[in-house]
């Protein structure tokens, strides 16, 4: 389970990643409802909504995605044990006088 302050911390890494998309995707919909006549509200208007959220919920999977690529490692990997030393070599075949 996640501390919660360390929880608290990727939310708020999590929501800087992701504010510009939504602030672009809350444009889109205010516009197009302020530019529809009051006969689309519920027609082609709705179409428009789920598409901009639909963008929007992909553009936050995508930061997401990207954040994690790029802070997934907190510290540096371990490098890798040394190997043992090797035992002085012994002839196998040995010449039988």
């Amino acid at each position: 389970m996640i501390d919660p302050d360390e929880r608290e911390t990727r939310i708020q890494a999590a929501l800087e990643r992701i504010r510009p998309a939504a602030e672009d995707s809350l444009r889109e919909m205010a516009e197009a409802v302020v530019d529809r006549p009051p006969s689309e509200l519920f027609r082609s208007l709705e179409v428009d909504l789920r598409d901009a959220a639909h963008d929007l919920a992909a553009a936050v999977q995508q930061a997401e995605a990207d954040g994690r690529k790029k802070g997934a490692t907190r510290v540096p990997a371990p490098s890798a044990p040394t190997a043992p030393s090797t035992h002085a070599s012994t002839p196998t075949g040995r010449a039988t006088s």
